[in-house]
């Protein structure tokens, strides 16, 4: 057997002695080693190898595990093929019988054919292969015996069925469950208990991901990684916590409404307040390398500045009143001094919680409005109402202030605040119409919920940048357009709203 055929592997790399070039080791003795003797070694010892053998085995690993990247075999495999065949096969041609030959994947680390298995291990694995394929050896029942000996397996195999079957079943995710489910669900209703808009907007997106994360409420595990570049969530989670701080500021120096002719000074309190965030941020971070840490703190710093120049010329009518208003969560320093513990019950007992980022009166009308700050990027398709039930965080936050605060509000708005967003406004008015398809959205998901019937059916798109894809694969949305679609019907109406 001669493994490692592969170039750079067998031959070796012959290069020269950089400190004692080959033209001054001929000069200076015959029995110093050159790289044309280092050559002939190496094609000797595959002389060796082939003039030993009764029976000659060849390979080369096809990827370098270690570089993630594939490997080509060396001219020497090409020169044994040559000398058993007489003739030079092409690369592409050798690389095609090498591969049927060894069909052994990284992923998959066993034969075709059951029958060329070396290991039990090989033979489990060639036979499940065969019969999933349903070609090579497969022969009907040849693979029953696993799923005798392995229930873990078998269970497995049989879920993997059901999820490409065309009707919905458990495999699916929450789907059609016993009696002693439905009661418990039952308790999870929008009117049993409450919901962060966030959590809610999710069930547009996939039922399945609301169910993960409103109800079994799991996170994606963390993992303790050196902060090399921040990231989305820790950069808007600084960007909210230097907002907060800079309007409790401007509050108590009486600079609000933010104005033109009082910017310089907004500006200096916004840079020292930063400074001061950024700071604590990094003690609790500890990022691995100072200065790009500093380099993205100034980005934040330019996205800031240029956030309060846009609402300074804007020369709003609008007076802030409360920053991080907080409802149905515990109160703490980081939030305003008005928040409450209290849900807020919205259209006849849909219960929230949440915190809103800004609550505004107007100069004349004596009316609120709420904002909810953004730093990623502006939505490519502004949400007349509901977005498709994406987009609730404007009226869910409009309809907690108005239930929380007794006062009349007339809008919910997104605020895309930093240079990738443009520093983009999209404004959706509480009237009667958005009351209308927000009920419609809400009725949906206590419906389902009380249904039982929360399947894995992702929006086109939405899988991508799913913390929960490590539970289904990377197959659901194909799974699920194979799926009977009147029982989606319900969840595909409010993806066509506005």
């Amino acid at each position: 057997f001669l493994p490692g055929l592969a170039e750079g592997l067998f031959p070796r790399r012959a290069l020269e002695d950089p400190l004692l070039l080959d033209e001054h080791r001929l000069k200076l003795s015959a029995a110093l080693d050159t790289q044309a003797r280092r050559v002939a070694r190496e094609r000797m010892l595959l002389r060796y190898s082939a003039a030993a053998a009764s029976r000659f085995v060849v390979s080369y690993p096809r990827m370098d595990v270690v570089q993630a990247r594939p490997r080509v075999p060396s001219f020497y495999a090409l020169e044994v093929l040559r000398a058993a065949e007489g003739r030079l096969p092409s690369l592409r041609e050798f690389e095609k019988r090498a591969a049927r030959s060894a069909p052994s994947r990284l992923d998959w680390p066993a034969p075709a054919d059951p029958n060329t298995a070396i290991d039990d291990s090989e033979y489990d694995l060639a036979s499940l292969y065969a019969a999933l394929q349903l070609r090579g050896a497969a022969v009907k029942g040849s693979a029953r015996y696993l799923m005798e000996s392995n229930a873990s397996l078998a269970r497995s195999l049989r879920n993997r069925w059901w999820r490409w079957h065309q009707r919905w079943s458990s495999a699916d995710g929450l789907v059609d469950p016993g009696p002693a489910a439905l009661e418990i669900l039952a308790s999870q209703r929008l009117a049993e208990r409450s919901y962060s808009p966030s959590t809610l907007q999710a069930f547009a997106a996939c039922p399945y991901r609301f169910l993960l994360q409103g109800i079994f409420q799991f996170r994606a595990r963390e993992a303790a990684v050196p902060l090399e570049q921040m990231d989305p969530l820790t950069r808007g989670a600084l960007f909210h916590e230097v907002q907060f701080e800079l309007f409790r500021k401007l509050k108590a120096s009486g600079l609000l409404p933010i104005a033109t002719d009082s910017l310089p000074k907004t500006l200096d309190i916004a840079d020292r307040v930063l400074d001061h965030v950024a700071a604590r941020f990094e003690d609790d971070l500890a990022p691995a390398i100072p200065r790009v840490w500093k380099s993205e703190v100034e980005g934040v710093r330019t996205d800031l500045r240029g956030w309060i120049q846009q609402v300074a010329a804007a020369q709003s009518e609008w007076i802030p009143l409360h920053f991080e208003f907080g409802f149905g969560l515990a109160l703490d320093e980081h939030r305003d001094p008005q928040s409450t513990k209290e849900e807020a019950v919205i259209l006849d007992g849909i219960r929230l919680r949440g915190s809103i980022d800004l609550v505004e009166r107007h100069m004349q009308r004596n009316t609120l409005r709420v904002t909810d700050h953004k730093t990623g990027r502006a939505l490519p398709n502004r949400p007349q109402h509901v977005g498709g039930g994406a987009i609730l965080q404007p009226l869910l936050y409009a309809l907690a202030a108005e239930k929380l605060l007794e006062q009349t509000v007339e809008s919910g708005s997104l605020y895309f605040c930093t240079q990738r967003g443009d520093f983009s406004e999209m404004s959706i008015a509480l009237d009667a119409q958005s009351r209308q398809r927000l009920t419609r959205v809400l009725e949906t998901i206590s419906g389902s919920i009380e249904q039982g019937f929360l399947p894995a059916a992702p929006l086109a798109g939405a899988c991508a940048f799913c913390d929960y894809r490590p539970v289904c694969g990377p197959y659901e949305e194909t799974r699920a357009r194979r799926k009977q679609r009147d029982r989606l019907d319900p969840l595909i109406s409010i993806r066509n709203l506005p």
